[in-house]
């Protein structure tokens, strides 16, 4: 399934052959191709993070016969290294921290209830328009007043199947530059 809108909600579908699309009046918000897996094979299952070129392309011609515009090679997933610069108590909960964190490209503010968290604690953060595995988008959001411009993640936030204390945020030990795509350092 290729999410193209969530925005709006689905009222109508066109399929043909192993296609099909789905729409809201005349927008598009996603495409669903079966039988992906016989002809293009995966070293994963489940949800395809980076999607390989050979992916990309088998979907562009599929797109092409129903006069859809090609989508884009994706070499980034939105989840990036970031770096914890400053933590502050929330003033209305005991539980939430505002963050400033550091992702190469800007400092962003992220509201945070995760225990772990503490100055120069390299991390990963959902930034906006990210998709985490359950679909959900991250968005800007609002919580007790203080706003926040993405999400730290724990394993688990990251579909990671490894054993780490619950409400903990994944901390990266290794030597790994701030900003970096996360999940393009695990395709190496």
């Amino acid at each position: 399934m290729i999410d193209i809108n969530n925005d709006l909600a689905p009222n109508r579908s066109v399929t043909k052959d192993d296609v099909t699309l789905i729409y809201s009046n005349d927008t598009l918000l996603g495409i669903n191709i079966f039988n992906v897996s016989s002809v293009i094979k995966f070293k994963s299952e489940g949800r395809i993070i980076l999607p390989p070129d050979t992916l990309i392309d088998y979907i562009n011609d599929k797109c092409s016969s129903f006069n859809i515009e090609k989508l884009d090679y994706v070499k980034e997933t939105g989840f990036k290294v970031g770096k914890i610069l400053e933590v502050e108590e929330h003033p209305e909960s005991i539980k939430l921290h505002l963050l400033k964190v550091d992702i190469g490209s800007e400092v962003l503010d992220i509201v945070c209830g995760a225990i772990n968290v503490k100055e120069n604690m390299k991390v990963v953060v959902a930034t906006i328009g990210t998709v985490m595995m359950d679909g959900t988008v991250i968005k800007k959001g609002e919580l007790l007043g203080e706003v926040s411009y993405g999400m730290c993640c724990s394993p688990k936030e990251l579909g990671l199947n490894i054993e780490y204390p619950a409400h903990h945020l994944l901390e990266i030990e290794e030597d790994i530059e701030v900003g970096k795509d996360f999940f393009s350092l695990q395709e190496k």
